[in-house]
């Protein structure tokens, strides 16, 4: 086998399995996060799923948001075809704010689907948080919504 021949066999492979793997990505969440606080809030990242989610979110969630200020971020997992979620962490001074959104393609009973979208908003230290879901969409992707006082 020549080494052009070979190269190109590894070659349609890896774009084989690429494609294949970015078909399986699950729905896109859109994350607005909102700081209506008077002192500006920070980014804390606590959990392996905080984590998880800042690597692979498009931009990179803000280290700080200035008070009345607000971030945009995109979060895709490559997983299944049949979930998502993002898990974000900001503190003002004491105040914490825990905030999640899921997304999960449950199967009821005769092999129909149905999607389930949740939202969290865990405050601590006397935080104000709020998560909404402002919009889902044919595609199964949607947009949260997390404030912090």
């Amino acid at each position: 086998m020549t080494l052009m021949k070979k190269t190109s066999q590894v070659l349609l492979a890896t774009v084989s399995l690429l494609a294949a793997g970015l078909a399986q990505a699950g729905p896109n969440v859109n994350v607005t996060f909102k700081n209506v606080g008077t002192v500006p809030a920070e980014l804390k990242m606590v959990t392996s799923n905080e984590t998880s989610t800042y690597q692979i979110a498009i931009p990179k969630p803000a280290q700080g948001v200035p008070p009345g200020g607000l971030i945009n971020f995109n979060v895709q997992r490559v997983v299944s075809p049949d979930v998502n979620a993002a898990m974000v962490r900001y503190t003002i001074g004491r105040k914490t704010c825990a905030f999640g959104t899921t997304f999960q393609m449950r199967l009821l009973p005769g092999g129909i689907k149905q999607p389930q979208w949740t939202k969290t908003a865990t405050p601590s230290g006397g935080a104000t948080c709020t998560a909404n879901i402002t919009s889902t969409r044919a595609d199964n992707s949607w947009s949260v919504e997390f404030t912090m006082k």
